[in-house]
């Protein structure tokens, strides 16, 4: 989801017009149109004025950010919204899962198996590191 797509979507879940978000954030009614078009990106001071206005988190609109552990975090809250992910919560253990059948969740058992030949020693680190950095090649060459 863009930047635009998701200012949109807080701005409409909060029943706020263009106008009334842009009067909020103190930009003009343009700038917003524009940035929920995709024509501009927001500065990240407009996403921290725009996510204040919206009452969120500038995370929750700003593009995912793995470098921190809030951006983590909102990335996550991404592929739940996206993809259905699960978080599940055992003693001793925090994972998440994806429903049978998604697209994700078939990419993800991909890099499962990779990941376990890493592991049982039939793949060297360079051949899994390798293995990540030209996948999805990699995948559709070894099923051939």
């Amino acid at each position: 989801m863009t930047i635009g797509e998701k200012i949109k979507k807080f701005r409409t879940k909060k029943n706020l017009t263009q106008k009334q978000l842009a009067y909020l954030a103190g930009l003009s009614e343009p700038a917003i149109r524009n940035y929920e078009l995709g024509n501009r990106t927001p500065s990240e001071k407009h996403i921290e004025r725009i996510a204040w206005a919206l009452g969120v988190s500038p995370f929750a609109i700003s593009d995912p950010d793995i470098e921190t552990h809030i951006g983590v975090m909102h990335t996550l809250f991404a592929l739940e919204e996206k993809y259905g992910a699960k978080l599940v919560c055992e003693p001793g253990a925090t994972y998440i899962t994806f429903p049978a059948g998604s697209s994700l969740r078939s990419r993800l058992s991909d890099w499962g198996e990779a990941y376990t030949k890493l592991q049982d020693g039939s793949m060297t680190k360079e051949e899994y590191e390798e293995w990540k950095d030209i996948y999805p090649e990699s995948v559709i060459f070894n099923k051939r």
